[in-house]
């Protein structure tokens, strides 16, 4: 009764924790695996790598304290941030997940002051990231078996 008085009354219907992998870890790992391990059929130690430990990771949590996306912002250069390893809960695709999401890692990169975001997009997911003000650079490739394309937001 309180969650739903609290959305009646204009209360996020999602929440967005940022942080450490040991800290997200535990919520990040199932949603990751459904998406590219079982869905896109990645191989499981593609998936999970030593990258993580380094990373900033965002889940979104719905208002039941559901994980429904994830994704991760590394620093492989001074200044440049890459955003990666972008999930949402098949179900909930569509509904803007993703997006906020993404603006939370875009943020989390201009906080710690990247000039440049970077991300390696599935083609079929160009237009999502081409929406959200990221640009093609570079032509397609193949990535874990997938097709790929380098996109990049100028901040």
């Amino acid at each position: 009764m309180k969650d739903r008085l609290k959305v009646e009354a204009g209360g996020a219907l999602a929440e967005v924790r940022t942080g450490r992998w040991s800290a997200l870890r535990q919520d990040a790992t199932p949603l990751r695996t459904a998406v590219f391990v079982q869905e896109q059929g990645i191989a499981p130690e593609l998936e999970l790598d030593a990258l993580d430990a380094t990373a900033i990771h965002a889940v979104l949590y719905n208002r039941l304290g559901m994980p429904i996306a994830t994704g991760r912002l590394l620093q492989p250069a001074p200044g440049v941030g890459r955003i990666g390893r972008m999930a949402v809960d098949r179900a909930l695709r569509g509904a803007g997940w993703g997006r906020q999401l993404l603006d939370t890692l875009v943020q989390a990169a201009r906080d710690r002051g990247d000039t440049e975001v970077q991300l390696h997009a599935q083609c079929s997911a160009q237009g999502f990231y081409a929406a959200a003000g990221f640009a093609v650079r570079g032509v397609a490739y193949e990535e874990a078996g997938i097709p790929h394309i380098t996109m990049v937001m100028v901040l």
